[in-house]
């Protein structure tokens, strides 16, 4: 009997049987190329999650190529994969700035970013994995300074809308030297000193008064007016209703002379004795002239005599 060893286990074969020893070689071979072509496969394939990208090592090398979403190849051993996020992250502080007035404010910012898909390879050569830390934060903090260096403190709130797109376009033009894309940002939670806040409740007491005041003034020079407008209301009606009498008693005066005209041209004189007659009372004149020499009888006479 003769033996094949193979690790710790020995196989033990007739001295005649060649042949089997050299179908039991090849089976240790083809076994041994079995495993190791399996190692080389799981070492030469890769897999890529979504949301992600394969920044390709040579032998620390960082390459050109970035790898995608799936399944990718490398050399073995000699290659690896490092995965950089390219979803949206968040990145949040509380930040301590001055402002244009040299006031002390401190804010909550949240800064959502990510990074550049196709230069994720340039990212892990300049920043490695930790880009947050080493450029996200301090350019957050270097931006809301030069920002708020801008305005006064009132205006952080009053223009709150302004400052947020300032700090926006400053921050992105910092982080995009470093292919970091911001997606937007926040800033909250505005905190003045105690001093300042004080200044601007007393402030607004001030400006609530004045408008008391002013609406009050408004409103009595709204009253005058009215009263002004009510006495030139009634002031004009009554020049109307004036002269609207008098205009009536012009047309009463024209009609009554109208009248008069039109009776006098048709006056005859046996309708003016009739007219005299129907109002005579029944009694003679005391003294009756007749002629135009001036005749004068005193009718008191006969009557007196006849009564006698």
């Amino acid at each position: 009997m003769s033996g094949f060893d193979f690790g710790e286990r020995s196989f033990d074969f007739p001295k005649g049987s060649d042949a089997m020893k050299k179908v039991a070689s090849i089976l240790v071979i083809l076994l041994i190329v079995s495993i190791a072509g399996v190692l080389l496969g799981t070492q030469a394939l890769v897999q890529v999650p979504s949301g992600y990208k394969g920044v390709l090592l040579t032998w620390g090398k960082v390459e050109d190529r970035v790898l995608d979403e799936g399944l990718n190849f490398k050399v073995p051993f000699s290659q690896r994969i490092v995965l950089m996020n390219i979803q949206i992250q968040k990145a949040e502080s509380i930040e301590s700035t001055a402002t244009r007035d040299l006031q002390e404010v401190s804010t909550t910012v949240v800064v959502n970013f990510r990074l550049d898909s196709l230069s994720v390879n340039d990212v892990y050569r300049d920043l490695r994995q930790d880009y947050v830390n080493r450029v996200v934060k301090p350019n957050i903090q270097e931006s809301l300074k030069s920002t708020t260096a801008i305005y006064r403190a009132e205006e952080l709130v009053t223009r709150r809308a302004e400052v947020k797109q300032t700090f926006d376009d400053t921050l992105n033009e910092r982080l995009s030297l470093y292919n970091i894309q911001v997606v937007s940002v926040s800033l909250t939670d505005f905190q003045f000193s105690p001093s300042f806040m004080a200044a601007i409740d007393a402030k607004v007491t001030a400006e609530q008064q004045a408008l008391v005041s002013k609406n009050e003034l408004e409103r009595i020079r709204y009253e005058a007016q009215q009263q002004i407008i009510q006495a030139e209301a009634a002031k004009n009606a009554t020049i109307r209703k004036s002269e609207g009498e008098a205009m009536a008693q012009i047309i009463a005066a024209n009609a009554t002379a109208k009248s008069i005209e039109i009776i006098t041209s048709q006056m005859t004189e046996e309708y003016s004795d009739y007219l005299w007659l129907i109002q005579w009372d029944g009694k003679l004149p005391l003294v009756y002239t007749r002629d135009e020499d001036g005749l004068i009888v005193d009718v008191s006479e006969f009557i007196i005599n006849s009564d006698n």
